[in-house]
């Protein structure tokens, strides 16, 4: 009976060890002018697991809102807009780039520095959270593309 009672248990802990297991990959922030109360970020995230994470919310202790932003043409104008929530496929992945979507940081809390490290916390619908630590990198003066093969000819775009 005990024997069968500890099978039990393992059984029952299975679907939580079948979890997504989400990894985040160079996060970054461009440094902003000194005077924004805004600053763009950038990553990967992977989902190794079986099934789609939501990731429904996010924090920093460096601003005061954390948002993932998508970027969309709408009548011939490029448009931001707030996303509720981010889908990252089963063994799959989503980025999010210069030019294109990406993590807004509304509200700062002080003047980021380059070399900075930011910890942010992604939060999925399930609880689970994921701790990062993406560095502040001065955009400025660079000849060579950003990670992720694009560059700073966005003209302003986040």
């Amino acid at each position: 009976m005990k024997r069968l009672l500890i099978l039990f248990g393992l059984l029952t802990m299975l679907p939580a060890c079948a979890t997504a297991e989400i990894v985040v990959e160079e996060a970054w922030i461009r440094l902003p002018p000194p005077v924004a109360d805004t600053a763009a970020g950038y990553m990967t995230i992977r989902n190794h697991g079986d099934q789609d994470v939501e990731i429904t919310g996010s924090r920093t202790s460096a601003a005061e809102e954390l948002e993932f932003h998508a970027m969309a043409m709408h009548d011939g104008m490029m448009h931001m807009q707030k996303m509720e929530k981010v889908v990252v496929p089963a063994h799959s992945g989503i980025s999010f780039d210069p030019g294109g979507n990406h993590l807004m940081l509304v509200g700062l809390q002080h003047t980021l520095k380059a070399g900075e490290r930011l910890m942010i916390t992604l939060e999925t619908s399930d609880g689970q959270e994921v701790t990062i630590h993406a560095e502040v990198r001065d955009m400025r003066n660079r000849s060579e593309p950003a990670k992720h093969g694009s560059s700073d000819s966005h003209h302003g775009m986040h």
